[in-house]
Order: structure tokens, then C-alpha cells, then sequence
């Protein structure tokens, strides 16, 4: 049985890896022969590679640090206060979590347009620090935290920052760090926003260029997918084991 098993996952794990495996493969291809030539469209001769490589970046961890402390302050919320309408609130983040995009992108751009942000990196920014998938799974790992830590601080201080900072923070330590590899490959991904937010060419993102990489001249697709995936692929091998640690712990909870 474990063999089965074990069959399984390693067919699954292949689906899985053999879209990536082709992107890297056909970027060093050309009609069947090996060459660096797409690497050289994408980096010397498409220089709006450049500024697309680096909005993304910026939008990415500017949203992933902002949205970190909106997110731990409202998980110990729900996780540790008592207050009226609790239960119904925090059904009402997961019904918004579960929302496709495409329902709030209308209400999102009509807010953003009567704040003249349209056009901004704010109109990136600003929507996505209060997205409420993180509150959702940081909410789950609140719940495993040794309650008599957080009575003990509130003992010596008053102020639920201290709290929060003395006490909590380091008990889930590695659940933000799994939160913070989702939020940031979140992020990252973004197409829809900075498509129709965005309109300067120079605030546009790298998977914005992607996906109109025809317009560009030579084989950029695949190398710039390529170098699209290492970001987030780097972030995961310097927090695997932080993740799977995050992961354990979401479930135990």
C-alpha cells in the first residue's frame, strides 16, 4: 500500500514540476538547437524588462511588509478578545477570502479612482494590505499559542503592542514566516490589478510584461518566465523548513 502511495505522489509530484521543467527547457531552445540567444533579447535588447523586474519587487515586499503587522494585530484579535459579533466577522473574512477577484477588482477601482490613485503604485499597494487570507491562517496558528504566556504579560503591562511583540510574535515565529512565503507569492503573481490599475508603462509589473511579451521583439517569454519563478523559488529554499514547521502546526490547530 505505502508503494502505491508512494507512486502516486511521485506522479503527482511530476505533473506538478513538468510545466516548470518545459519553461526552463524551451528557454534554452530554439527550434530544437541549444542557444542563450532569448536571454539576450530579454536582458540587452527589452529594457523595460528592467523596471517591470523591479516594480514587481517592490510591490511584492512593500504589500508583504505592511500587510505582516495588519495581519498579526487582527489574528490576536479573533484569536485571544472577546467581543460581540466575533464569530460573524471572522465568517465574513472567510467569505471575502473565498470571493473570486473579479468581484471586488469593480469596487477596488472605483475607490481608487474618486482617491485619484489609479495610476500609482497605491493603487497596488493600498487594496492588497488588507487582504484577508492571511488574517484567516494566521488566525488558525493563533489558536496553539500557550494562553498562560499572553495572561502572564498582561500581568506586567498594559499595552497589548508589548504583549503581542513579548509574547505572541515568538511563539509563532515560524508561522509568519510561512505567512509571509504566501503573502509575498501572492503578491508577485498579480496580473489583474497592475493591467487595469496601471496604465504608465514604466509602473508596470514583470507578469503584466509576460503576458504581453508578443508585443516585444525576440524569444523573451520563456527566459523571463524563467527568471519570474526564481524570486519566490529563493524565498522558499531559505524558509522550507520554517514552512513545512508552519504547516504542521496550521494542521495540529
Amino acid at each position: 500500500m505505502k508503494k502505491i502511495i508512494a507512486v502516486i505522489f511521485s506522479l503527482l509530484a511530476f505533473i506538478f514540476i513538468l510545466p516548470i521543467a518545459a519553461t526552463v527547457f524551451f528557454s534554452f531552445t530554439d527550434e530544437g538547437s541549444f542557444t542563450l540567444q532569448g536571454y539576450a533579447d530579454l536582458l540587452f535588447d527589452c529594457f523595460i524588462f528592467y523596471p517591470a523586474f523591479w516594480n514587481s519587487v517592490f510591490y511584492a515586499a512593500a504589500i508583504t511588509l505592511i500587510q505582516l503587522p495588519v495581519i498579526i494585530l487582527c489574528a490576536f484579535g479573533f484569536s485571544q478578545s472577546k467581543f460581540k459579533g466575533k464569530s460573524a466577522l471572522f465568517v465574513f473574512y472567510i467569505v471575502l477570502m473565498m470571493m473570486p477577484l473579479q468581484v471586488t477588482i469593480l469596487p477596488n477601482y472605483i475607490g481608487l479612482r474618486d482617491m485619484n490613485l489609479i495610476n500609482t503604485p497605491w493603487s497596488i499597494v493600498l487594496p492588497m494590505i488588507f487582504s484577508p487570507f492571511g488574517v484567516v491562517v494566521m488566525n488558525q496558528y493563533m489558536k496553539s499559542i500557550d494562553g498562560s504566556l499572553i495572561e502572564a504579560a498582561r500581568l506586567e503591562t498594559s499595552s497589548v503592542f508589548r504583549v503581542i511583540i513579548t509574547s505572541a510574535i515568538p511563539q509563532i515565529r515560524v508561522c509568519i514566516f510561512a505567512v509571509v512565503l504566501f503573502v509575498f507569492a501572492d503578491c508577485w503573481n498579480m496580473l489583474e490589478q497592475p493591467m487595469l490599475f496601471l496604465k504608465d508603462e514604466s509602473l508596470t509589473t514583470l507578469s503584466v510584461f509576460i503576458a504581453n511579451s508578443a508585443q516585444y521583439t525576440g524569444a523573451v517569454l520563456f527566459p523571463a518566465a524563467v527568471i519570474f519563478l526564481i524570486p519566490v523559488l529563493i524565498l522558499y529554499l531559505f524558509f522550507n523548513e520554517n514552512l513545512e514547521k508552519g504547516l504542521t502546526l496550521g494542521e495540529l490547530s
